[in-house]
C-alpha cells in the first residue's frame, strides 16, 4: 500500500475565513489542487503546450473545521492509473490534515487526466510520463473508512436535458441553500489565452462571484435566524462535483437546482450547471449540509418553514 506524501504546507489565512467563522469551502480545493498537481508532476504529468489537467470528479467529505492561523498539510498518494489505451484517469486520494494535533480537516478522492486543449478530449497519460506503467502496476494508496463517502454516492448521477429540468423546477429557492435558479456570465479574466474557462476556477465561483455591492462581505452561505431569534446556516459536511465540459468567454452559465434528501437536520442538494445558450450539461455539483447553531457551534434541527419549503419542492427521484 502508498503511504501518503505531504505535498503542500500552508496557514489559514484571515481572507480565508467565511461568513461562518471558519475556512471557506473554496480553499480546500485551492490545496488539494495543488497537492494533486504535485503527485501528478511526480508522476511526469505536467501541463505543457496544448495540454491541461482537469479534475473530473472531486468528493469532499468534512470532517474538522479549521480557523485563522492553523497549519495545514495536505497529504495524498494514487489510488491508480485508469482507462484504455487511448484516455487515461489518475485516481487519487488526499487528506487535509492540522499536524498541532493531527487531526483530520478534510478528505478527498479525486479523478483527474489530461485533456487536448483543442479537442478537450482525454489523452493518453502514457506517452507523457515514462513512469506511468510504474505507478499504475504499484499496489495504490488505500482509502480509509473516515474518507469513504458517507451519504453521497460515487455513482455516475442521472444526466438530464435543461427543458426537463426546467419544467420540474420552480423559480422559488427553499430558503438557505443553492437551490432554485441561479446564472451568471464567464469573464475574460476567468479564462486561458484560448478563452475557455480556467481548469481551477470553479463553475460554482462563476455563478457565485461576489458583486461590486457584496464584494466586501465573507464568502459563505446566508447566515438567518430561526423562530427561536437563534442564528444558523448551513456547513458543509460533503459535497461531490463531476466537470464534463468547460464554458468559453462571454458565455452565461445556468444553475438549476433542488433537494434531493433531508434529515432532521441536514438536507441534500443537487445542481445542474448548463451553457444556457446551448443547453449543453457542463456538470453536476451535489452537497450535503449540517443546519448548525452559529453562536452554539453544534448541529440542530432544521426551522419548520425550511423542512415545509424542501418537501414541497424536493425531487427525490434524483437522490
Amino acid at each position: 500500500m502508498t503511504e501518503l506524501k505531504v505535498l503542500h504546507e500552508s496557514i489559514v489565512q484571515p481572507e480565508e475565513i467565511d461568513a461562518l467563522g471558519h475556512m471557506n469551502v473554496r480553499y480546500y480545493m485551492t490545496r488539494v489542487d495543488q497537492a494533486n498537481r504535485s503527485m501528478l508532476a511526480g508522476m511526469g504529468i505536467q501541463e505543457e503546450s496544448g495540454k491541461v489537467i482537469r479534475r473530473l470528479d472531486t468528493y469532499t467529505r468534512f470532517h474538522r473545521e479549521q480557523f485563522v492561523d492553523a497549519k495545514l498539510h495536505t497529504l495524498g498518494g494514487l489510488i491508480a492509473v485508469e482507462g484504455s489505451d487511448v484516455s487515461r484517469e489518475v485516481n487519487g486520494y488526499f487528506e487535509i490534515r492540522n499536524p498541532d494535533n493531527n487531526q483530520v480537516a478534510a478528505s478527498f478522492i479525486l479523478r483527474s487526466c489530461l485533456i487536448d486543449v483543442a479537442s478537450q478530449q482525454v489523452l493518453d497519460i502514457s506517452v507523457h510520463s515514462d513512469n506511468s506503467n510504474t505507478y499504475s502496476n504499484e499496489p495504490g494508496a488505500v482509502v480509509p473508512e473516515h474518507g469513504m463517502p458517507r451519504s453521497l454516492s460515487l455513482n455516475s448521477p442521472a444526466k438530464i436535458r435543461l427543458e426537463a429540468l426546467e419544467a420540474i423546477v420552480g423559480d422559488d429557492p427553499t430558503p438557505g441553500m443553492m437551490s432554485g435558479r441561479h446564472q451568471n456570465v464567464v469573464h475574460a479574466d476567468d479564462c486561458d489565452p484560448n478563452g475557455r474557462l480556467r481548469e481551477e476556477v470553479d463553475l460554482m465561483f462563476v455563478l457565485h462571484r461576489p458583486t461590486l455591492d457584496d464584494e466586501s462581505e465573507p464568502a459563505g452561505p446566508p447566515i438567518m435566524r430561526d423562530a427561536q431569534g437563534r442564528r444558523y446556516s448551513w456547513a458543509m459536511i460533503e459535497t461531490r462535483s463531476l466537470v464534463w465540459h468547460r464554458p468559453m468567454v462571454g458565455e452565461t452559465i445556468l444553475s438549476i437546482g433542488a433537494d434531493i434528501a433531508h434529515g432532521e437536520k441536514w438536507r441534500q442538494s443537487r445542481r445542474w450547471m448548463f451553457a444556457e445558450k446551448t443547453g449543453l450539461l457542463l456538470g453536476v455539483s451535489d452537497s450535503v449540509g449540517l443546519c448548525i447553531d452559529l453562536d452554539a457551534r453544534r448541529s440542530i434541527p432544521m426551522p419548520l418553514d425550511v423542512v415545509e419549503a424542501i418537501k414541497r419542492s424536493s425531487l427525490p427521484q434524483f437522490a
